[in-house]
């Protein structure tokens, strides 16, 4: 851990700059309270469930948080010529665009729906379904499009190219106690555990476990995606033109895609995003963000499921 302590601590002191991080911290905050007071992501964004629209709108919204920061961000440290480059537009566009289909795609319900079976199941098949989906739709694009830029070495961070890992256990140690205490707080425990569907093992005549490990390993394997994008192509891939810049624009539009979930959460994934994207630039891998990312995740599910089974 004292390694990563150390590449976080250099950054800092390299990239810091307090009209720039000001900056980023102010349009954040207008957005989030924007979105929290108008609850957006439940009177907006879902009136157009299941319509292809959504993508569309998805796309001028995270393509906000992504070009509004990236030009803060390039004008202020005097690299805004890297904002015209065509490499720079191609790839973020693709990114924003695999992003905005992964959330707004519309025909899971569809396809759960085309299929019998008892209506006590939707649920459980659907999130499950969804969370594979996504794998499709995100990490599958991704593989093409490193393909096709010749960037076969770094893979967007999916390589070996990496030091120990173990720093990233130890810190994944360090947030358990956190997420502990968080789990008491409302917003908390309206939103988890994910897994919701309770009678799935009863209809289908399995043991308890089966159906729930088949639904968290789902809901894990969606956080790899999430990895695969924010880290991978955002930073990892975008680092060849942008550089160091490549992060904050990526931290921002991390924070919104956790608007709908509690605030506290949307707030903590900024610095979260920080960390993690700056991790990800000078390892040039995804796998420790990945070992968070899933930890905390599946974390926040069992203190979620210990408080429904104590309270």
């Amino acid at each position: 851990m004292k390694d990563l302590w150390v590449i976080l601590k250099n950054h800092v002191r390299q990239d810091f700059n307090w009209t720039l991080y000001s900056l980023i911290l102010l349009f954040l905050s207008i957005s989030i309270s924007i979105n929290y007071y108008f609850e957006l992501d439940d009177t907006f964004f879902d009136s157009f469930n299941e319509n292809p629209v959504q993508i569309g709108l998805y796309f001028l919204f995270f393509g906000i948080a992504y070009y509004t920061s990236a030009y803060i961000t390039l004008r202020l440290t005097r690299k805004s010529e890297l904002f015209l480059k065509k490499e720079f537009w191609l790839l973020s566009l693709a990114g924003i665009a695999i992003l905005s289909f992964r959330v707004g795609f519309p025909y899971t319900n569809s396809i759960v729906h085309s299929w019998s079976m008892d209506s006590r199941l939707h649920l459980w098949v659907y999130y499950s379904l969804a969370n594979a989906i996504n794998f499709l739709t995100t990490a599958l694009p991704l593989v093409v499009i490193f393909v096709i830029i010749r960037q076969t070495r770094e893979k967007f961070g999916i390589n070996n190219h990496h030091k120990s890992l173990a720093g990233y256990w130890s810190i994944l140690l360090l947030i358990l106690p956190f997420i502990f205490i968080g789990s008491f707080e409302p917003g908390f425990k309206n939103y988890y555990p994910t897994y919701k569907a309770n009678l799935v093992s009863d209809i289908l005549g399995w043991p308890m476990y089966l159906p729930m490990a088949i639904y968290e390993i789902c809901y894990g394997l969606d956080f790899f995606n999430v990895e695969f994008l924010f880290r991978g192509l955002m930073v990892i891939g975008l680092t060849h033109i942008l550089g160091k810049e490549a992060i904050l624009p990526m931290v921002c539009t991390y924070c919104f895609l956790h608007f709908g979930k509690p605030m506290a959460e949307s707030i903590s994934s900024i610095a979260g995003g920080y960390v993690l994207g700056v991790f990800a630039f000078y390892t040039r891998n995804i796998w420790g963000g990945v070992i968070l990312h899933i930890g905390v995740a599946w974390s926040m599910e069992l203190a979620a499921y210990f408080q429904k089974i104590f309270n």
